[in-house]
């Protein structure tokens, strides 16, 4: 499962590659968001992929949804994260993989990722920089073979928070609740435009925390499992059908970063 997220994510980054500052033909305008054609060109590499290795798998993407979504084991994909950086030319995005398995405990599903959602594997492919990221679950975090740590900072002072605007008015309002709050206690904060990179980025010790609200599970789903496994600590609440409360750190830092943005 490990390779095929690995070569996935890789496979639509040679779509982003190739067509990068070329093909930006806009498919859907939202206001805060944009659809590209790379977008489903990508995808439709990455579904085919992972269907002709595992066809008893359940897929879930962010531009076509949810492919046989009664399986036991589910691959969430983000064909582009970061499309409105891609879209002006501003070289931070990436394409995401991850593989879970999907539980039931006692009959009931919480809004925890963790309580219906056992992490297999997650990838996370950067073309530009050519940076892979992935890990499997109980075997460590990588960056291109060489293994990766998070920040062990737990000084606020020295720390650099990476956090990213909410599709909606209310989230991003929120949002800037807790960029205040934090503004004063930290280095700096940063807003990139791609969560999974934001994240993958804070599991190789670049940023030591990352927070964001109103997020879908496509931007982080794969980015969680690297961040983990290279030592953070991952929360993650559906606090409203398919939006997402994510805050990421690592151990020493998480409780005061959640108390401030509270």
């Amino acid at each position: 499962m490990l390779e095929v997220a690995k070569e996935v994510v890789e496979l639509a980054g040679k779509v982003h590659n190739e067509y990068y500052g070329r093909l930006l033909k806009v498919d859907e305008k939202l206001k805060n968001d944009i659809k590209l054609e790379v977008d489903k060109i990508s995808e439709k590499i990455m579904i085919d992929t992972i269907l002709k290795r595992f066809p008893s798998h359940s897929i879930l993407s962010e531009e076509c949804g949810t492919i046989d979504n009664d399986r036991d084991y589910l691959w969430i994909v983000d064909p582009l994260d970061g499309t409105i950086n891609y879209y002006y030319g501003i070289p931070y995005f990436c394409s995401s993989a991850a593989c879970y398995k999907k539980v039931n405990r006692n009959g009931t599903l919480s809004n925890e990722l963790s309580d219906f959602a056992i992490p297999v594997c997650g990838a996370i492919y950067s073309v530009l920089t050519n940076e892979l990221f992935y890990a499997e679950v109980g075997k460590g975090a990588f960056l291109n073979n060489t293994r990766i740590k998070v920040s062990s900072e737990q000084d606020l002072s020295e720390c650099i928070a990476v956090t990213g605007m909410g599709r909606t008015r209310v989230s991003s309002e929120k949002l800037f609740d807790g960029e205040n709050a934090l503004a004063k206690k930290i280095r700096k904060i940063r807003c990139m435009g791609a969560a999974a990179y934001d994240i993958a980025n804070l599991a190789c010790g670049r940023f030591n925390m990352f927070f964001m609200r109103g997020i879908s599970i496509w931007d982080f789903a794969a980015s969680a499992i690297i961040a983990s496994e290279a030592g953070a600590e991952v929360s993650a609440y559906e606090y409203e059908k398919g939006k997402w409360d994510v805050v990421v750190a690592n151990s020493k830092v998480m409780p005061k970063l959640k108390r401030i943005i509270s």
